[in-house]
């Protein structure tokens, strides 16, 4: 194969133009994955916060666009200090990521890393999110320590449920003490009132519906926490755009748990190619303690099982002690940073790798 060499697309005219490309490659990858699609990063493009930049890092034989790497700049601080910042563009609600490529992934990567030692605009790459056995992830670890420092971040786990054989026989392997508990939360609910659940797989972001979603994740017991689809930056305008999209797609699957009629847990999911991704899940904080949301994960895990069509549930990163329950294993999500060969870069990297270490165990000595 010819030398790959990447260049950037910055604008949004550009970054639409490359609809048709990047459809060419995904089927040509085979991977119809909805989060590697240009529907997905559309979305996220449109939905990044006001301070960050996205492009498009597009790596070429000749003429011809052989992978995309979605990205996007901003500028933060680190232990104080200004750190500017590149990384792959995201949603905070994206479950994984990683590049669409018909290359070999090592030629992909190292024209990437190539592109990013001819740039001066960065101090940190953050490579988040790359799923544990992705050939991207092996190439970067091989090839990225000969260009820049490369440190791995703790990663994300993210708990999942494999949907084989009949519900009863599963539901029966759960421990005794777990299946009390899924009974005890579901004679709570229906004690209190009327306990409903439903499934749409079509919703405008115009409808009641969405806007009774909406206004759930603002009474969540997250929303304290500022990550309500209402209060985080331009997350109305994702989910809106997404929800559209994935209406379109036949992606969609949004559960809603109503007590008395009155929406009380949601979850918003995306699925594709027999597995369900868990993209956001709330509940009324006003009903924390009768736990909608238990009992909306029991009754959803039911579905998957009785309707078929499905292999893996895949319930969101954290490893929240219920859905660990419920799982029968757990994904990684790899987090990767590097860092440029500047004296600034090479000074964080210090920071981070050797002052701070050594100041903790001074700390620890003197307690």
């Amino acid at each position: 194969m010819a030398t790959l060499r990447g260049s950037r697309v910055i604008d949004p005219a550009g970054f639409a133009a490359l609809a048709p490309v990047w459809a060419d490659l995904a089927s040509r990858a085979g991977r119809p994955s909805p989060f590697l699609s240009h529907e997905w990063f559309s979305c996220c493009w449109d939905a990044v916060q006001p301070d960050r930049r996205p492009e498009v890092v597009v790596v070429s034989e000749g003429h011809d666009p052989v992978a995309l790497v979605p990205l996007m700049g901003w500028t933060q601080r680190l232990r104080g200090l200004p750190v500017r910042c590149l990384g792959l563009l995201e949603a905070p609600d994206s479950p994984e990521i990683d590049l669409l490529t018909v290359a070999e992934p090592r030629a992909v990567v190292a024209a990437l890393l190539d592109h990013l030692a001819s740039r001066s605009d960065w101090d940190l790459v953050h490579l988040q999110k790359l799923a544990a056995t992705s050939p991207t992830l092996k190439a970067l670890e091989e090839l990225a320590p000969g260009r820049f420092a490369l440190e791995r971040l703790t990663p994300l786990v993210s708990p999942y449920l494999t949907v084989a054989g009949d519900w009863e026989t599963f539901f029966r392997g759960r421990t005794q003490r777990f299946r009390k508990t899924v009974r005890s939360v579901q004679n709570r609910l229906e004690r209190v009132g009327a306990v409903t659940v439903e499934e749409h797989t079509e919703v405008d972001p115009a409808s009641p519906l969405f806007r009774e979603v909406v206004e759930l994740s603002r009474r969540s017991w997250k929303a304290d926490r500022g990550v309500a689809i209402s209060t985080m930056p331009r997350m109305l305008e994702f989910f809106g755009a997404l929800t559209r999209c994935a209406t379109e797609r036949g992606w969609l699957s949004l559960w809603v748990l109503r007590l008395d009629g009155r929406a009380v847990a949601m979850e918003y999911q995306i699925r594709s190619g027999g597995v369900v991704h868990a993209l956001r899940a709330d509940f009324d904080a006003e009903f924390a303690a009768l736990s909608p949301g238990s009992q909306l994960n029991h009754l959803i895990a039911r579905a998957l099982f009785e309707r078929g069509g499905v292999h893996e549930y895949d319930m969101g990163p954290g490893e929240n002690e219920y859905k660990l329950r419920w799982s029968t294993g757990t994904h990684q999500r790899v987090r990767l940073r590097l860092y440029s060969g500047r004296l600034y870069s090479r000074l964080l990297r210090a920071l981070e790798a050797r002052v701070l270490p050594a100041l903790r165990a001074l700390r620890g000595r003197a307690e």
